[in-house]
C-alpha cells in the first residue's frame, strides 16, 4: 500500500545565495559557523536549558508538546493525519524563516535606521526561537517530547507479545515509547515491565541506527574527496568558490561544503558499512504479528518521513542557507554595534540565544 509522503519543504540550490554575499566574507562566515556547530556539541546542556525555559515562547513550547503528546496517547491514532498536521506546522515556520532570510539579502532599508533593524530583530528572534523548538523536538532525546513519539508508540503497540491484553497495550506502549525516546522525562506506571522495554529497544535500535546513518550522509560524500591534510578552513572556502564543479551536487541540494568541515576530517577514518534498509528493519518486523502488520507499516512510513524532516532541518539550518544568511546578518549587525559589545553579541548569538542577543542589540540602539 502506498502512503502519502507529506514531504518537507524543498531546499533550493545555494549558488544564488552565495552570489548575494560578499566573497571576502565567506571565510569568516565558515569560521563562525564551525564555531557555532562546536558550541552546539559542547554546550548542549546550556542550549537545552535556555530553550526549555525561554519565557517568550513558553506558550508555543507548551502547545507543541501537547500536540505531539496528545497524538501519542491516542488509541489507534491516524498517523497520516498526524503527519499532515505536523507538515503544515513545519512548513509554516520555514516559510517565515525564509522570508526573514530574504529580507537580510534583499532589503537595504533593513540596515538604514535603528528602528528598522530593531523591528527586524524582534521578528527574527521570535520566529527563530520557535524554529529552534522544531529542531530540538526533531533531534534531541533531551526534550520532554519528540516528533516521532506517536510513530514509535505505534511500533511498540504492534510488537508487544500476544499475551498482552488490548487494555494493557495502550498504557504499556506509551510508557515504553517515552522510555526509549525521551528517557530523561519518562515517568512509568506502577509495575512497569522493563523486560518488555529491553525486548523492543534491542529490536528498534537497528532501525534508528539505519535512519540516523542517513542523516550523516556528508561523511560518505566527504570520504571520496581528495585534499591535503594541512588544508585550512579558509583554503577550503576559497577552493569551493574557485572550483565549484566538484561540489555542484551538494550546492544543488542546498548544502554548503565548508559547513561540512568536521565531516571532511572525520571521513578520513574507517567506518562500518551501512546496513541495508530491509536488514535494519527486520529485527523489529519479526516481532509484529500479521494482525498488526498494516498498522506497523504505516508507523514505519511515518517514522521514515519524520526522519526526512530531521535531515531537511539539519541541511537547511546547520549545513545550508540559514547558516550562510544568519552569519551574514550577524556580521552586518555587529558592524553597527559599539566595539565593546561585539564579542558578547557573538558569544550569545552563536549558541542560539536569540532573545539574549536581541537584548544586546536593543541596548546598543536604545
Amino acid at each position: 500500500m502506498e502512503y502519502p509522503l507529506f514531504p518537507p519543504p524543498q531546499l533550493l540550490p545555494l549558488e544564488p545565495i552565495l552570489k548575494r554575499i560578499p566573497v571576502s566574507l565567506l571565510p569568516w562566515i565558515a569560521e563562525k559557523h564551525v564555531q557555532y556547530l562546536d558550541d552546539r556539541i559542547h554546550k548542549i546542556d546550556r542550549l537545552t536549558d535556555y530553550l526549555a525555559n525561554c519565557d517568550q515562547v513558553a506558550s508555543e513550547r507548551t502547545e507543541f508538546i501537547e500536540f505531539v503528546d496528545s497524538w501519542a496517547r491516542k488509541n489507534s491514532p491516524d498517523l497520516l493525519q498526524y503527519l499532515s498536521e505536523y507538515a503544515t506546522r513545519f512548513a509554516g515556520v520555514r516559510d517565515q524563516v525564509e522570508r526573514l532570510c530574504d529580507r537580510v539579502l534583499d532589503d537595504p532599508t533593513l540596515w538604514s535606521t535603528s528602528h528598522s533593524l530593531l523591528a527586524f530583530w524582534e521578528a527574527f528572534t521570535k520566529i527563530n526561537e520557535i524554529d529552534s523548538l522544531h529542531g530540538m523536538f526533531l533531534t534531541s532525546g533531551r526534550w520532554y517530547i519528540n516528533a516521532m513519539l506517536p510513530a514509535v508508540k505505534e511500533l511498540v503497540y504492534c510488537s508487544l507479545p500476544a499475551e498482552v491484553s488490548e487494555d494493557q497495550r495502550q498504557t504499556i506502549s506509551y510508557d515504553i515509547a517515552r522510555r526509549v525516546i525521551t528517557p530523561r522525562f519518562a515517568i512509568v506506571t506502577e509495575k512497569y515491565d522493563h523486560s518488555l522495554e529491553r525486548r523492543f529497544g534491542m529490536a528498534f535500535m537497528r532501525t534508528l541506527q539505519y535512519y540516523d546513518r542517513k542523516l550523516l550522509f556528508l561523511f560518505e560524500v566527504m570520504s571520496g574527496v581528495k585534499y591535503e591534510s594541512d588544508l585550512t578552513l579558509k583554503e577550503f572556502v576559497v577552493d569551493v568558490g574557485e572550483h565549484p564543479d566538484p561540489w555542484a551536487h551538494l550546492l544543488e541540494m542546498g548544502v554548503y561544503p565548508p559547513f561540512g568541515w568536521h565531516e571532511l576530517h572525520a571521513s578520513r577514518r574507517a567506518r562500518r558499512p551501512a546496513s541495508e534498509k530491509q536488514a535494519a528493519l527486520s529485527m523489529l518486523m519479526q516481532l509484529i504479528p500479521p494482525e498488526y502488520a498494516e498498522r506497523a507499516k504505516r508507523a514505519f512510513h511515518v517514522l521514515e518521513v519524520l526522519k526526512s524532516y530531521e535531515l531537511n532541518y539539519n541541511n537547511y539550518n546547520y549545513k545550508g542557507k540559514f547558516g550562510l544568511v544568519s552569519k551574514y546578518q550577524y556580521w552586518r549587525t555587529a558592524e553597527l554595534l559599539p566595539e565593546a559589545q561585539r564579542q558578547e553579541f557573538f558569544d550569545t548569538i552563536l549558541l542560539d540565544g536569540f532573545y539574549d542577543a536581541f537584548a544586546i542589540v536593543r541596548k546598543a540602539f536604545a
